[in-house]
Formats: structure tokens, C-alpha cells, sequence
């Protein structure tokens, strides 16, 4: 039976043109899993301003409640204005648990709410095994070498590591009821003054969501070589992805990186082309469902890891694969 004294809070982010990020449906996948342990009721906490439509959509989805904070100070991430309103939300909804995507909002947002509310933190779980009404929370350590197990007494926080999880599927129906929740910031000690805000105008298919992706390593060269793995994204209709070495020394906007410190992906197809295979970049795309390494080292880590390995260069290997599939999409 479930309890609607007890509760887990999905926090939601939203991204720009009020769209919901992925990581919100991941989320509420993962609070489903620890409200059946708990017999606990499910809710969604939104924080912005002018965001009825955002609440409009995640009733929409299962959920209990959708509490909706609606502020001008909360219209963009600033990490003290949220903490006082995600502090005074738990203060009315009382919940045990907040679960969150573990982004880059969440990451600076997770710990200050944690140390507020002298509340337990997990960060960037993968999974959890449920023993005896007890969740032991999963997550990848030393480079993702071991999975460590963590408890925690309630109240605690769970940032989940994106694409760990299926997201929660959309309903016809409405589900969840929305309450406005009235939060006072006017007395808010602020001590971070934002100077800019530069928003990356991304064109093209981004790795988050991107069924395909072309990625390219150290090996590629030049910024030039990236407009070799393009023709192929574009064949394909993927996204473009690298590893940190292109990053670093500019080839590529940094939003395509893929691994540790960059975006974690699980596409259904992953080209590697010119990467070794470093451990940290593993651990951003090893969940892909199919791995293409190609690569003129024959001894490069990546291999080890793939599914299909071409040994070889690049340059005269993936504009093939891209003029085969172009005469294959006309046949």
C-alpha cells in the first residue's frame, strides 16, 4: 500500500526552450524502484519561472504530485537561489529521498543540499540491489574498475548516472496533480553574482540523444579529419562525439565530448575511430548496444572492447563506409 506520507522527489532540470532533460525520466524510472521498497508515493519537484507548460507535460507521466516552484530568481540555475527553494520544498513535502539526474546542475547542487539538509549522498548511481526491505545503491569507482555498494538512513540524495536506467514511458492520461509551491527568495544570502551566460548554439544531433554516434580520438589528427567523421554522422543521421585529446586541443566544441568528464552515452551504434581505448573514455560509452572500432594501431585498447574492429586509416577507411551506405540508402 502506498504511502502518501512518505515520499520520493524526482528534481527535475530544465534545459533551454523549457525542455525537460533526459536525465528527468531516468530519474523518475529510479524513484519508482526505491518507492516500492518504501511503499512510498513518487512526486516531481520543478523549479523556473513561466513553467506551466513543463508541469502540463510531467503530469503526464507517473507521478503523484508535481510541486512547482515558480520564481523569476529561479528562472536560471544559480545554486543558492535553488538550494533555498528545494530546502523549503522539502520542508512541506518532507520527503526521504531526492533522486536527480547526475548532471552538471545536479553535480553543484546534490552535495549543497546534502550538507543543508545533513542528509546522506550517493552520487552517479548505476543500479541497486533491494535485500530485505534495504536498497544497497551501485555506482562505478577507481575508473570504474569496481561497483561499489552504498546504504543510507533517510533523508538521503540519489544522482543517478545518465542512460543507467530506461526512461519512464509518456501516458495518454494525466496522471499526477500539480501544486504550486510558494517559495520566498527575496531574503536569500547571496554570495555568487553570475557576470555572462554563454548558451552553445549546438547544431546537428546531439550525442545525449543520439542513436548513432561517429567519435573520434587523438588519432584523427586535425580539426580537419572531423569533417571526415561528419560526411559519415550525416550518412547516418548521427551525432559526433570525441574523446578529450580533440577536445583539448580544439577540434571539436566540448559538448561532443564522451566519457568520464564528458557525456555518458549508450547509443545502439558507436563508431571509435582513431581513439585507444583510455579508460576514463570507456567509461562514457561502454553501454553502447554495438561498438565499430576502427584504428591503425592493431594493438589499441579499444579493440578489446568492440564488437567489429577494422585495422587500418581512417581516412581511406571511413569515406568507403560512408559511399556504401549512401549507395545502399539509394538502392
Amino acid at each position: 500500500m502506498k504511502d502518501d506520507r512518505c515520499a520520493v522527489v524526482v528534481l527535475a532540470e530544465i534545459l533551454e526552450g523549457k525542455r525537460l532533460a533526459s536525465s528527468f525520466f531516468e530519474a523518475l524510472h529510479f524513484a519508482h524502484k526505491i518507492a516500492d521498497v518504501y511503499g512510498a508515493a513518487v512526486h516531481a519537484l520543478i523549479l523556473g519561472h513561466d513553467i506551466e507548460d513543463v508541469a502540463e507535460e510531467i503530469s503526464h507521466f507517473a507521478v503523484d504530485t508535481i510541486y512547482m516552484a515558480d520564481n523569476t530568481n529561479l528562472a536560471v540555475y544559480h545554486p543558492e537561489y535553488y538550494l533555498s527553494a528545494v530546502h523549503q520544498a522539502y520542508k512541506t513535502i518532507a520527503p526521504i529521498t531526492f533522486v536527480m539526474g547526475n548532471t552538471l546542475q545536479s553535480i553543484d547542487l546534490a552535495p549543497r543540499l546534502a550538507f543543508d539538509l545533513d542528509a546522506g549522498l550517493i552520487t552517479d548511481c548505476t543500479g541497486c540491489q533491494i535485500d530485505s526491505k534495504k536498497i544497497i545503491f551501485l555506482k562505478p569507482v577507481f575508473s570504474s574498475h569496481i561497483l561499489a555498494g552504498y546504504t543510507a538512513e533517510k533523508p538521503f540524495i540519489v544522482t543517478i548516472r545518465p542512460k543507467s536506467f530506461e526512461p519512464s514511458k509518456r501516458l495518454e492520461a494525466k496522471q499526477g496533480k500539480i501544486e504550486h509551491l510558494q517559495v520566498k527568495l527575496e531574503k536569500v544570502n547571496v554570495r555568487i553574482t553570475a557576470t555572462s551566460r554563454v548558451v552553445n548554439d549546438h547544431t546537428g544531433i546531439k550525442v545525449d540523444d543520439a542513436e548513432i554516434i561517429v567519435s573520434g580520438g587523438r588519432g584523427i589528427g586535425s580539426a580537419e579529419g572531423f569533417n571526415v567523421l561528419a560526411d559519415l554522422a550525416d550518412t547516418l543521421g548521427a551525432a559526433v562525439g570525441a574523446s578529450r585529446p580533440p577536445i583539448d586541443t580544439g577540434w571539436i566544441a566540448a559538448d561532443a565530448q564522451i566519457g568520464q568528464t564528458g557525456a555518458i552515452v549508450a547509443p545502439v551504434v558507436y563508431f571509435a575511430i582513431g581513439i585507444s581505448g583510455a579508460i576514463q573514455h570507456l567509461a562514457g560509452m561502454a553501454q553502447s548496444k554495438k561498438i565499430i572500432a576502427i584504428n591503425k594501431d592493431a594493438e589499441a585498447g579499444i579493440f578489446k572492447v568492440a564488437d567489429y574492429g577494422v585495422v587500418g586509416i581512417y581516412e581511406e577507411i571511413v569515406p568507403a563506409i560512408t559511399q556504401a551506405f549512401r549507395e545502399h540508402s539509394k538502392a
